[in-house]
């Protein structure tokens, strides 16, 4: 296994994983693009998944049909099938991408047969695939015990929820949980840079805001805003011990006003600043191939 750092990008990596050591994996990567960064016309072996995380919406050419890939949306393309971006974006994006073979990952009694029928697949709100790609990314670029079966696992929870956003349902809402806090933290999850106040949750699950807080609460043991607060360190601090994105992009990618902001937010969280934590991260037996 190897990983690039591929020149003409902002950031990011591409991690060639035929050799990881888990049948059906072929590349993945965590891309930061700018405008002039345009994807030409490619084909793969496997499956690709390509997940937009921000930026404008990006055009792509696929078995000569035009598809639109918006902010947290997915693209699937299936093996041996042309695709590229039709034109350059607008501003800086944001994807991960994985070529994998579901069929070699899943067992064959649970692959979904959107797998088999060899069809592209844009979903437009696939927030939910964020999580699963962080884990997955996480396996590639880390050394640590067990990481075949972190990558085997991991890699069958990225086509697992792939096949579920392919029926078209709405995430399922978490066991002994109350549904109105479930789809509320999904939203959060889903929009963790941006934000969402507090009215809109509680407008998104038909409650008055006083009641949802409330609601939140008891269920959760913290506020929303708490809430966001916690994975938004938590992915900070993935994104500085685990990549080498500059911490003003990352300060952006996650919402906060500025890097000041983003530095004082840290601090206060972990009582250190966010170039002395990637520093002390670095220190760890961790390496990109």
């Amino acid at each position: 296994m190897s990983i690039d750092r591929p020149t003409g990008l902002s950031a990011g990596f591409h991690a060639h994983l035929r050799h990881a050591g888990v049948p059906g994996l072929l590349h993945a990567g965590d891309q930061h693009a700018p405008t002039s960064w345009v994807i030409r016309t490619h084909t793969h072996e496997a499956w690709e998944l390509y997940l937009q995380l921000a930026g404008p919406p990006t055009q792509w050419t696929v078995a000569e049909r035009t598809w639109q890939v918006p902010a947290r949306g997915l693209l699937a393309v299936p093996p041996h099938v042309p695709h590229a971006m039709t034109a350059s974006s607008t501003a800086p994006y944001h994807f991960y991408f994985a070529a994998l073979a579901p069929a070699e990952i899943v067992p064959p009694d649970t692959l979904h047969p959107i797998w088999r029928q060899r069809r592209p697949l844009v979903i437009t709100d696939a927030g939910s695939m964020i999580t699963p790609f962080e884990l997955f990314l996480r396996e590639v670029t880390t050394h640590q015990p067990l990481r075949t079966a972190g990558l085997t696992y991991t890699a069958a929870l990225l086509v697992t929820e792939a096949s579920r956003l392919a029926e078209g349902r709405p995430p399922g809402r978490h066991l002994a949980m109350h549904p109105a806090v479930a789809t509320a933290k999904r939203l959060i999850e889903d929009r963790l840079a941006e934000g969402v106040t507090v009215d809109a949750l509680a407008d998104a699950v038909h409650l008055s805001p006083a009641h949802f807080a409330e609601l939140f609460r008891t269920e959760s043991g913290e506020t929303p805003g708490r809430y966001r607060a916690r994975l938004r360190m938590e992915r900070a601090r993935l994104l500085l011990a685990e990549t080498d994105l500059p911490i003003t992009m990352i300060a952006a990618d996650l919402g906060y006003s500025s890097s000041q902001h983003f530095a004082t937010a840290f601090r206060r969280d972990t009582r250190t600043t966010p170039s002395r934590y990637r520093g002390a991260a670095a220190g760890s037996p961790s390496s990109a191939g």
